[in-house]
């Protein structure tokens, strides 16, 4: 029997070893002759934009999520930290020598700037430029991420893949944005397809949203749709901007590939994240593919098995 056994054992683990690696091959087969085939952008027309509370997870999916329709969401931070804790002083005080990247409205050049210097910048009674401070990465800064919670309804896919991954390849879904009254960061739609929720910590802005079938109207993003010039910009008669004012305390969730202008008419601070479901997780996934096959074609696998892309990066082939 003993022999028996030592004969058996090791023919038995081969096989379900064979077994497993089949079946593995014949997932991958399966999985990349379907990421072939091609999604389509969601989205439903609108004429102002609804503002919810007390908006449950299957509300937000059934009316908004699913259907590519833009929400304002009036009561999803009030238990944040961040909403009494995040101020001018603070950021100076606690994050005064972080570099951020800020940005000439008028120009789009972006350069690195401190966030002191940024501060005592906006504190200037004349200022020869409008500068906004669009990007201050917290994607490693544990510290500000514990003062807030993502809502139940923005759950990004994408966080699945290993941290190690998407700091190599650059996925920094939040960012911080600070900006003087009237800076803007101008009309434009996030790219891969991505959805964005922005959430006003203090301040005010007044936002214009355009659906994606308006693209022909805005002239790659050159028009000032608060205060158009229809003579240079002549196809923008023909648009239908959503324009409305966003406060303190509120979110907006803007779905894939809608145009949006966001002017500050206050001096704000802002919280945004751009995040992946499973409603435009196919564009997101065919977007990425164009841009890095290698990584895109892994993504899907590696949001349902995370042990795979950590596999994969310890081995260097991402």
């Amino acid at each position: 029997m003993t022999i028996q056994s030592s004969f058996f054992f090791p023919n038995i683990m081969e096989l379900i070893f064979a077994l497993i690696t089949l079946t593995a091959v014949i997932s991958l087969v399966m999985y990349l002759t379907w990421r072939k085939k091609k999604s389509k952008l969601i989205w439903t027309p609108i004429s102002s934009i609804d503002r919810r509370c007390n908006l449950s997870y299957d509300e937000f999916v059934r009316e908004y999520a699913s259907v590519g329709k833009p929400v304002i969401i009036t009561d999803a931070m009030k238990d944040w930290k961040a909403s009494t804790k995040w101020t001018m002083d603070f950021f100076r005080t606690e994050y005064g020598s972080s570099v951020g990247q800020v940005m000439d409205c008028a120009t789009l050049t972006k350069s690195p700037m401190t966030i002191a210097d940024y501060l005592d910048y906006m504190t200037l009674k004349e200022r020869d430029k409008l500068l906004c401070l669009e990007r201050l990465v917290i994607e490693n800064r544990l510290d500000l991420r514990q003062d807030y919670k993502a809502p139940i309804y923005f759950l990004d896919i994408l966080d699945k893949i290993p941290q190690e991954v998407r700091n190599k390849y650059n996925y920094y879904p939040g960012h911080i944005l600070i900006g003087h009254k009237d800076t803007s960061i101008g009309l434009h739609y996030d790219s891969h397809h991505l959805n964005a929720w922005i959430a006003v910590i203090s301040g005010k802005k007044r936002v214009v949203l355009l659906s994606p079938d308006q693209g022909d109207f805005v002239y790659d993003g050159e028009v000032d749709t608060f205060n158009p010039d229809i003579e240079k910009f002549p196809l923008y008669a023909n648009a239908k901007p959503i324009e409305f004012t966003l406060t303190q305390g509120e979110i907006i969730n803007i779905p894939p590939d809608w145009w949006h202008h966001v002017k500050n008419i206050e001096d704000s601070i802002t919280l945004q994240h751009h995040w992946a479901d499973k409603w435009n997780s196919e564009i997101v996934f065919q977007s990425y593919i164009q841009d890095s096959p290698k990584v895109g074609y892994l993504i899907p696998l590696m949001i349902k098995f995370p042990w795979l892309g950590n596999a994969l990066f310890a081995i260097g082939f991402l």
